[in-house]
């Protein structure tokens, strides 16, 4: 499993929603159909929905992650990095 796409700070939490996603489809999924449990299957596509919408909305760019990472560093040496937006014309 890369997490590289994933900040630090969200590493465990991805992968662990990783890991549940796998055990819902795998295992409860799978159980629910042969056990012809049809509202079953609508609540566990429920939750693997949200779990991904979650994992989606923590993923970022590999540039994105590597920035954050040197901010840190500097951040660590006791410089303040913040982002600044570009005026509007």
């Amino acid at each position: 499993m890369n997490l590289d796409h994933f900040l630090k700070t969200d590493r465990e939490k991805a992968e662990r929603l990783i890991k549940s996603i796998h055990f819902l489809v795998d295992e409860l999924l799978s159980d629910a159909i042969t056990d012809q449990d049809f509202d079953g299957c609508i609540e566990i596509a429920g939750s693997i929905v949200s779990n991904c919408e979650e994992l989606k909305r923590m993923h970022r760019p590999e540039q994105v992650v590597q920035l954050h990472e040197i901010a840190i560093q500097f951040l660590g040496k006791g410089l303040n990095v913040s982002t600044i937006k570009r005026p509007k014309i």
